[in-house]
């Protein structure tokens, strides 16, 4: 099975990344509080930015509730299945947040393309198989489409 796994760390830290509060609520692990990493997916978008936005730490839009039903995310799933041989039901969604692209190419150029230089309302998507995870970008409400090599250039909207 081939994979394209993002590397960027910012993204690993959306879904291995916090630690487990004390019984005071402070933000420091006692020895009788585990820190887990829970298997199950995330459906809300860290306060932090994502890569590449270069923003100062803000609160993060809600994820909507039945982004999994929205038939572009029911899409790009589909999508990622069949590149990777797997089920829906191992696709998880890992992150979404609304982002400004900053061009035509929507965070994901292509060689010997030209693109508009004008920043572009939309969206990144992304999905995990396992460790895996894998972006989807999509202009402001349209479809999202798979991104191999994505290029941090968005900023996160709040």
């Amino acid at each position: 099975m081939r994979m394209h796994v993002v590397t960027a760390a910012a993204s690993l830290t959306v879904l291995l990344g916090g630690c487990a509060l004390g019984s005071e609520g402070s933000a420091t692990p006692s020895s009788t509080d585990p820190v887990s990493v829970s298997p199950t997916p995330t459906t809300s978008v860290p306060a932090s930015p994502l890569p590449g936005d270069g923003a100062t730490p803000t609160a993060a839009p809600p994820t909507p509730a039945d982004l999994r039903s929205e038939p572009r995310v029911v899409a790009a799933i589909s999508d990622l299945t069949t590149r990777e041989s797997v089920r829906a039901g191992d696709v998880l969604i890992a992150a979404w947040t609304p982002v400004t692209w900053a061009d035509s190419s929507l965070g994901c150029p292509e060689p010997d393309m030209s693109y508009t230089q004008a920043e572009v309302p939309g969206e990144l998507l992304i999905l995990r198989i396992d460790a895996g995870l894998y972006q989807y970008h999509a202009e402001g409400g349209g479809a999202f489409r798979y991104c191999a090599d994505p290029a941090a250039t968005y900023t996160v909207r709040g």
